[in-house]
């Protein structure tokens, strides 16, 4: 008691020094008690002493959003977790939670740990859900009283969900990506097995018709076979090569667009003569129907739109055995000069799986990779054409049924050239003129007489031979005729040159009857002319192919017979720099044939000297390999743009090299080159080349 005096009587002399009062130091103990009241509100719903041997429970702190929920008087524990057990919806939960809150098994708890936490998840009459912790630990070492609270863990619950669902969203993401990454490394594994196989064919074709072809010296048939089968093998390897590198551009992202003016009908028939070869062979029909709102001529990329559509039509030729190709093309949308071209593939091939559609444009990808496949090719086709159709501001989709057919469907944008010093407008008077169109596609004949009409004919159209035999011969009886009839070559029944003949017995010579083909007419000009023909057009009919072949038929316009020109270089002198002896054998041969002298550098060094050696004038073009030892043919052509000569800087130079990129050919036209030729070398190529820049500036 003496020392408890005491310090009351310190205390009361140090609050007495301090002018502390009792109002302040109640105010503080206020202030303690509302922090207290606040963090318990925050952390808590209720606080409980639970008493062991009565099971009774007192809450000494209750929440106040809980007050009325929770009696502060002692209550019966057992009732209490009763209470709060019917709050719990699930079963399975309900009925662990009442095994877990057992005192007997919350004692037998804390004998082996200092705190015992059982979760819950409660919903309330309104029907909201929370998520509760509860915790007990002994208030002291008689182990007779227990401390009860409940936290409210919703948020933190929450939380650990989304984490928890976010964790198992990017495992899933890595899942998905490691089996990408292992079907990708799959693919390219396939992939270079089968480029193995797809090279090693044709290289084993030219070395074993190489072979042949000495062995056979003297019989010119039998060389003129080989090379013919090596000159094919060569070209399909050339394909599998350019497939290679495209799409080591596409990845690389250096592949460019360029922005050219071109013809459409110039275009389409470039396409046409490529698949209709195609087709022919494998004994399909092919069609080409172009929408008269196609306007004559586009700017764009004409080479990687060509690209798209032989790569998408070589495959419908390739993976149908029999039936029909169709390429339809019309025009989408036009704002101005910018327009929407829509190409739709059709074909009545083996179709593609559904399963494998997802796929069919990722790179190294292909149906059948098994060894007995019977389509070769890379698996880089489809891919490149996507990337050459997006990169180009378009789109590409595919529908197909297995067994029936696919139909691929591609959007581009092109801006319309409304140059008219680049395709004069055509001027023609066709007004009120019959034309009867003879075509056993009904499309085909629709859109015929569609066009005929938009340059002011009369068209009317029949699907036979034998229908159009009789509709002329109706209109005859009674003294009519028509002006112009269009006739399809390849018809059921009765084909075009036989319809021409009976039709050509009924009206006599007045009327103009033109045989429209698919195909190469040429092997078949002089039937068609017997039978009474007066001339042959190509499908596709485009506004501007008619309009020709009628003025044709009037008189308005002499066409000029193409023929091939007979190219003699006799008393021109050219270098080749090529460090390769067989490349350069073979470009000697080449320009001898057409009466050049050749002198070979094997390097682009040489080649100057070459050139320094002799007066100005003395040789009439160089050309040049762009990678050569000692210098190469860019710094060869540099150097001699350079040199203090009369005809440097206008010599022609010619850039004849396997750099076969836009940028290679940049360099080429900086270094100084006149042209840039890519190996192969196509000889016609090189030839009008030749002749343009040594006789077009004479």
């Amino acid at each position: 008691m003496t020392h408890t005096k005491e310090i009351l009587q310190k205390t009361a002399s140090l609050n007495k020094e301090n002018n502390i009062t009792s109002a302040q130091l109640d105010a503080v103990q206020f202030r303690e008690e509302q922090v207290m009241r606040h963090i318990f509100e925050e952390e808590y719903d209720f606080i409980g002493l639970i008493d062991v041997n009565r099971h009774c429970v007192q809450f000494t702190h209750v929440n106040p959003a809980l007050i009325g929920d929770i009696a502060m008087t002692d209550t019966d524990y057992d009732h209490d977790i009763k209470v709060t057990a019917a709050l719990i919806k699930q079963d399975t939960e309900r009925a662990l939670f009442l095994q877990n809150v057992n005192l007997d098994a919350i004692q037998q708890g804390l004998l082996r740990k200092k705190a015992v936490s059982i979760p819950m998840t409660l919903q309330d009459h309104d029907g909201n859900i929370s998520r509760k912790l509860l915790k007990y630990r002994y208030m002291a070492d008689t182990h007779q009283v227990i401390l009860m609270t409940r936290n409210d863990i919703t948020q933190a619950f929450l939380h650990e969900q989304e984490n928890t669902r976010q964790l198992e969203e990017r495992s899933e993401q890595l899942k998905f990506a490691l089996a990408a990454a292992k079907q990708a490394s799959s693919a390219k594994s396939d992939f270079l097995s089968r480029m193995s196989h797809e090279i090693r064919t044709p290289m084993n074709a030219i070395i074993g018709m190489s072979t042949l072809a000495a062995q056979a010296l003297g019989n010119d048939d039998r060389v003129a076979d080989c090379i013919s089968k090596i000159g094919i093998s060569a070209r399909y390897l050339l394909s599998l090569i350019n497939d290679i590198l495209d799409m080591s551009r596409i990845e690389s992202g250096k592949m460019l667009l360029k922005n050219e003016k071109f013809l459409f009908k110039d275009f389409i028939m470039g396409i046409n003569a490529i698949i209709y070869n195609q087709a022919t062979n494998k004994g399909l029909d092919y069609d080409c129907l172009v929408s008269n709102e196609v306007d004559e001529a586009y700017l764009g990329d004409p080479m990687k739109l060509q690209q798209i559509l032989v790569n998408i039509l070589g495959n419908a030729v390739k993976y149908t055995l029999k039936g029909k190709i169709s390429l339809e093309i019309q025009q989408l949308s036009r704002q101005g000069n910018k327009s929407t071209l829509r190409f739709i593939v059709n074909d009545t091939g083996c179709g593609i799986d559904e399963a494998f559609i997802e796929k069919i444009f990722d790179p190294f990808e292909q149906v059948d990779t098994s060894s007995t496949t019977t389509f070769g090719g890379t698996g880089l086709g489809l891919a490149i054409t996507k990337s050459f159709v997006e990169l180009m501001g378009g789109s590409i989709k595919v529908r197909s049924i297995v067994g029936i057919g696919s139909e691929f469907t591609i959007d581009i944008p092109l801006t319309v050239d409304e140059n008219v010093l680049f395709h004069p407008k055509l001027d023609y008077h066709f007004e009120k003129l019959h034309t009867l169109v003879v075509d056993d596609d009904i499309t085909v004949c629709e859109q015929t007489v569609s066009t005929l009409q938009e340059i002011g004919m009369i068209g009317e159209w029949v699907i036979s031979g034998r229908e159009a035999v009789e509709q002329v011969n109706r209109k005859f009886n009674v003294q009519k005729y028509y002006d112009y009839i269009l006739v399809d070559w390849k018809m059921p029944e009765m084909d075009g040159i036989e319809t021409t003949r009976q039709i050509r017995r009924i009206v006599g010579p007045d009327v103009t009857i033109i045989i429209i083909s698919a195909y190469d007419w040429l092997s078949i000009e002089s039937e068609a002319k017997a039978a009474g023909a007066n001339m042959m057009i190509s499908k596709p009919l485009l506004k501007s192919t008619l309009i020709s072949a009628f003025q044709k038929a009037q008189g308005e316009e002499n066409d000029k017979i193409k023929q091939e020109f007979n190219f003699d270089f006799s008393g021109k002198r050219v270098i080749v720099a090529e460090d390769n002896q067989l490349n350069a054998e073979i470009a000697k041969s080449l320009l001898e044939n057409k009466h050049f002298t050749v002198t070979v550098a094997p390097n682009g060094l040489k080649a100057m000297e070459l050139y320094v050696s002799q007066p100005a004038h003395y040789y009439d073009a160089i050309l040049m390999d762009i990678r050569m030892p000692m210098m190469d043919g860019l710094q060869a052509t540099s150097n001699i743009r350079h040199w203090n000569k009369e005809d440097a800087k206008t010599i022609p130079i010619i850039a004849m090299t396997a750099n076969a990129f836009d940028e290679d050919v940049e360099k080429s036209k900086a270094a100084g080159m006149n042209a840039h030729l890519v190996k192969p070398i196509d000889t016609d190529i090189m030839y009008r080349t030749l002749y343009r820049l040594l006789y077009d500036a004479d």
